[in-house]
């Protein structure tokens, strides 16, 4: 999939202000968010953060971290056990702050900004009532003092438990809910083909009646408990999400997360999800595309060179921001318009990742740099290295031998023999040196590879 040139980006993301921590003020700094608007109507920020896999005694810190640092999305699951941890932090970074409220206010009468919270409904609670019950316990984690109004977008986690996947254990699983889930409803992994269809129309239910609630809080001014902001599901397949819609449901999903794979390798889902307008939020970004970078040096060296490249430039605007590779990565999903909930508990990676890092290096991508990353960021996934195609043509009327020189100056043999008017392809990377001779080394050619990694050259051997 051809994604979005940075160009484009200012007509798909408005960039608003929003506020983040300092330790030694209790208003914190300005820094721009990129935002999109849902088609429910919300606007959601382009980059969060996980802490679906957090360890628990992390969580508190993490996310009062991350709030300081202006970040108003935060993604987790029912299923990760750590909602009401959540609420609790948020409610804790309020009291830090030491905002003087009444009946929810600032003082000036400006709300704090919105906390989005992605949430999910995990595949044991699938089908109507136990999909409704599973938001409600969701609902009620969620609940906090804080003076940030919280909006919820409610994901169904998976379409299916799967026994075919190796940590799904659907009987297991099923066996061990509490009598009251069970009593809730039937087990969802006996009808795997529309469980989910249930769930969503609880979904949907649900939704248009937290929109009146949205409504009636807008008017009013004053923070109301969570609110179903949007719905959407995660990791569903491309015949699913066509059953979802459908003309029997009313509501298209507004969200849709799954793995950063899915940009570049699943061009038929990603074109449904922008022909519904359904906003594609992507997990798994930094391990998914840096894992295995030594298998594809080449293509991990061209986020280095923009790293560096991008560091220098902050350091030049004497902007105090570290930059990385992942921050790179992040910066050309955001100017994509893909969302980001990246998960990081080491302070390093929270840095590398944050908002003011990604946000400062966006104007200083130009479309070299995202023509670049859109080669390197597909090899590295796959673990193939970039490579440059170089194309021999033999015009003389004798065979000829192509030896490419290396570092050392010394000629190594690479074609041993091209027949006069055949052509032979050979990878190579910009800059390397080539030479070729035909049988009685009477004729030399030397030839530069100046194409870019991706990129095809063609070489004449003639006299």
């Amino acid at each position: 999939m051809r994604v979005l040139l940075l160009v484009i980006l200012w007509f798909g993301v408005s960039l608003i202000s929003t506020s983040a921590a300092d330790e030694k003020v209790d208003s914190p700094p300005i820094i721009n968010v990129a935002k999109v608007k849902l088609i429910s109507g919300v606007d959601i920020p382009l980059i969060g953060m996980g802490i679906g896999n957090l360890p628990h005694e992390s969580i508190p810190h993490v996310v009062k971290d991350q709030l300081g640092q202006g970040v108003t999305l935060v993604d987790t699951a029912h299923a990760s056990n750590n909602e009401k941890l959540l609420a609790d932090a948020i409610a804790t970074f309020d009291d830090a702050q030491h905002t003087n409220t009444r009946g929810g206010l600032l003082e000036d009468n400006e709300p704090p900004p919105i906390i989005h919270v992605v949430t999910k409904v995990w595949y044991t609670h699938l089908g109507y009532e136990r999909t409704k019950l599973s938001v409600q316990e969701s609902l009620r984690d969620l609940q906090s003092s804080a003076t940030h109004q919280i909006y919820v977008h409610m994901l169904l986690h998976w379409p299916r438990c799967d026994d075919n996947v190796p940590w799904m254990n659907c009987e297991e699983e099923e066996n061990n809910l509490p009598q009251y889930v069970k009593d809730a409803g039937s087990p969802p992994h006996l009808y795997k083909s529309g469980a989910f269809l249930g769930s969503w129309k609880a979904l949907e239910d649900i939704f248009f009646e937290h929109q009146r609630i949205m409504e009636e809080t807008n008017k009013s001014m004053r923070v109301h408990s969570p609110i179903i902001a949007s719905i959407g599901v995660s990791n569903f397949e491309l015949n699913d999400m066509k059953m979802l819609l459908g003309p029997a449901n009313r509501v298209a999903p507004h969200i849709y997360q799954g793995n950063v794979w899915k940009v570049f390798h699943d061009p038929y889902m990603m074109a449904l999800l922008n022909k519904h307008n359904t906003f594609f939020q992507a997990y798994g970004v930094i391990n998914g595309v840096l894992l295995r970078r030594n298998e594809a040096p080449k293509a991990h060296h061209i986020l280095t060179d923009i790293a560096s490249e991008m560091a220098a430039s902050m350091h030049s605007e004497k902007k105090n921001v570290l930059i990385s590779e992942a921050t790179v990565l992040l910066a050309y999903f955001t100017q994509a318009n893909i969302g980001l909930i990246p998960r990081a508990a080491a302070p390093q990676h929270r840095q590398e990742n944050s908002i003011e890092a990604i946000m400062a290096i966006l104007p200083h991508l130009t479309s070299s740099h995202i023509q670049q990353l859109e080669l390197a960021i597909p090899a590295l996934m796959k673990g193939e290295d970039l490579h440059t195609s170089v194309h021999f043509m033999n015009a003389l009327n004798s065979p000829i031998q192509v030896h490419w020189v290396n570092a050392e100056n010394e000629e190594v043999l690479v074609s041993n023999y091209i027949n006069p008017g055949q052509v032979e392809v050979q990878k190579s990377s910009p800059g390397h040196k080539f030479v070729a001779y035909d049988p009685d080394r009477k004729v030399k050619r030397e030839f530069v590879v100046d194409a870019k990694y991706g990129e095809e050259q063609h070489f004449k051997v003639e006299l």
